[in-house]
């Protein structure tokens, strides 16, 4: 019999996967209505042209609830899928900038682009000779020069030929300049491209150094600590960045996958079912629910879990072994009934 704390944190579990629409999503998948609208767009800074890398955007219902939230890549990009027909509000928030956000209305067509130029906030700036906290402006022409050459290696792809171009012309940027912020941050995340966690963390701790109040990278040191299973310090990490953005789709999903690993789903169950509240669509959401619930030795939760995680990803990493997972669940139920 589980304990009263267990009971709570799977209960809390099933309210947010109620409110994430997982059951709806899956009958909806199955009837072939499943919604098939798109916001793509791209952001970059209008002082100095650069894409704005790892800049949280977030599409919201014009009539309320989050329909999703997400991290431009490295060209400044960003992708919501699966609308409805309906009017969103897209916003997009960079420290040191101005907020900026749109009306899209998906009502007449099913794709939208936009466009956005983040103006900086004259009440962030940096003084004396540091940088932004954009880490380009004021930044030496020789490290930007390297920064721009790092940046450019690794939109080619993540091929480790690449990525490893990438990281030189990223760390002369960095010799050249130790408080080049935005360099920093993609120098971190490049080694974390691969996999290379202990070069990751060094970069990424000297970007917290740089920066208290940058959130992603908090979550991005979270995810390199899980990584290495010192999940003490993921947890602090995690914590912290929560504290900055409690909407943090990533923040929440991966302190949940830092407690299921290490055994604590009383903690796990809040923390999926919170992401999972932020993006319906998350699939490894509905992936690290259904093993919470197998855990939690609740087969028949567990099985609509990985259901869901195969309609919204059919052709996912984990998809073989999710269909393996529905195969043995399904079976194992079969077997129970007289």
């Amino acid at each position: 019999m589980f304990q009263a704390t267990t009971r709570a944190a799977l209960a809390a579990l099933f309210l947010a996967l109620a409110a994430a629409g997982a059951h709806a999503q899956l009958t909806s998948a199955r009837a072939g209505s499943q919604p098939s609208g798109q916001i793509s767009g791209q952001v970059r800074y209008a002082d100095t042209k650069q894409p704005a890398f790892n800049v949280l955007v977030s599409c919201d219902g014009l009539q309320g609830g989050l329909a999703g939230q997400v991290q431009t890549d490295r060209n400044g990009r960003f992708s919501f899928t699966g609308l409805g027909a309906s009017q969103f509000i897209v916003r997009v928030s960079a420290p040191g900038y101005l907020a900026e956000q749109q009306t899209v209305e998906l009502q007449s067509t099913s794709f939208a682009n936009v466009q956005f130029n983040l103006r900086p906030d004259p009440n962030a700036a940096r003084g004396g000779e540091g940088v932004t906290l954009t880490g380009v402006v004021g930044v030496p022409a020789a490290a930007q020069q390297e920064y721009e050459a790092g940046r450019a290696a690794l939109l080619e792809g993540k091929q480790e030929e690449s990525v490893r171009a990438g990281i030189q012309h990223l760390e002369k940027a960095v010799a050249l300049d130790p408080k080049f912020l935005t360099a920093q941050v993609l120098l971190g995340t490049a080694y974390m491209d691969l996999k290379q966690w202990d070069k990751a963390e060094q970069a990424l701790k000297r970007a917290h150094e740089l920066d208290q109040k940058d959130a992603p990278v908090y979550f991005a040191l979270g995810e390199v600590y899980r990584r290495q299973k010192k999940y003490k310090e993921a947890e602090a990490e995690l914590t912290a960045g929560l504290k900055l953005d409690d909407k943090s789709v990533q923040g929440h999903f991966t302190l949940g996958r830092v407690y299921f690993e290490t055994g604590d789903i009383v903690k796990a169950g809040p923390q999926v079912g919170t992401a999972l509240q932020l993006d319906p669509k998350l699939a490894e959401g509905y992936l690290l629910a259904g093993n919470i619930l197998l855990k939690a030795r609740q087969p028949e939760n567990a099985l609509t879990q990985f259901q869901a995680y195969l309609v919204l990803a059919p052709d996912g990493e984990f998809a073989p072994q999710a269909r393996d997972l529905v195969q043995k669940i399904q079976q194992a139920l079969a077997n129970k009934k007289p």
